[in-house]
């Protein structure tokens, strides 16, 4: 079998590794080897699931003008290939992730996001826009993991921020890729907002939506963890920094560019990430 990168969906994967480490290190902020392979485990493992999800809607890619130069759509792999790969690196992913955290926990809540995603999400996609609900909480699991992996308690503040955190941003993430290929979801047989609402009204649900995502944002600077006076300031100016290009973006200009939007959600969590762990790293 030859791994298929082009199934693993690997840039998003990457970012759900990154986050992963995020909650360790909000946990235990000392840099060790167990870090990295609670990091890397959820990223095998989330390499898995994109791969069994391409499976899983291969048909369904072929049908968008942006997925259907995929080599399942194309007829370059067999799906069994890709089964076979879903499959090994789901129990890679697993496996990693058990011996990283020795506890059962963070590897039961990895399978739970799991099964939630490609068991229940997926199916549910085809069926209706409520789908989004439990594809956001999938999102959301990977840091909550890591903030159990680096010996977390399952229940506390933290925890319901990272949650929240995650939870609003794979919103606005999903609507700017449908807006993005609104052509391709306008003729898709799969329900969807643009089905529902104009793209006026989508555009003022996202400026509302980054509204919470940034008050959140905001949230951490409370958080019962030592931060420089400037690191503060940065976590202010990036949140910040995102409300502004979204708002102009989507109610100021005559022509909003989604492509763009979405770079700029995505550094701009990656950024918060980046700062509140330097602080917790270096405090």
């Amino acid at each position: 079998m030859i791994y298929r990168i082009d199934l693993a969906k690997v840039p998003l994967c990457l970012l759900i590794g990154c986050a992963t480490l995020f909650g360790y290190i909000l946990a235990d902020p000392v840099i060790a080897q167990r870090m990295f392979l609670t990091g890397f485990g959820i990223f095998v493992l989330a390499t898995g699931a994109a791969t069994l999800n391409s499976l899983q809607e291969y048909r369904l890619d072929g049908e968008f003008e942006r997925t259907k130069n995929r080599p399942l759509p194309q007829g370059l792999l067999p799906p069994r290939e890709a089964a076979s790969q879903a499959l090994l690196l789901l129990f890679v992913g697993l496996v990693v992730l058990f011996v990283a955290t020795n506890t059962v926990l963070p590897v039961l809540t990895a399978v739970f996001a799991v099964i939630l995603y490609n068991g229940v999400y997926t199916p549910l996609k085809k069926k209706t826009v409520l789908a989004i609900i439990p594809g956001a909480i999938c999102g959301a699991l990977p840091p909550y993991i890591g903030w159990l992996g680096g010996g977390g308690g399952a229940v506390s503040y933290t925890a319901a921020l990272l949650i929240a955190l995650f939870v609003l941003w794979q919103v606005p993430h999903f609507w700017l890729v449908l807006l993005a290929f609104k052509e391709d979801y306008e003729r898709s047989r799969l329900p969807n907002l643009l089905k529902q609402f104009r793209e006026a009204s989508m555009k003022r649900f996202l400026v509302t939506w980054i509204g919470a995502l940034v008050s959140v944002m905001l949230l951490f600077l409370i958080l019962p963890t030592p931060l420089a006076w400037y690191l503060r300031i940065l976590i202010i100016l990036n949140g910040c920094l995102l409300l502004f290009i979204f708002t102009y973006g989507l109610a100021i200009r005559k022509t909003s560019n989604y492509r763009f939007l979405f770079i700029a959600l995505n550094s701009a969590l990656f950024l918060h990430m980046l700062i509140i762990a330097v602080g917790r790293v270096s405090a």
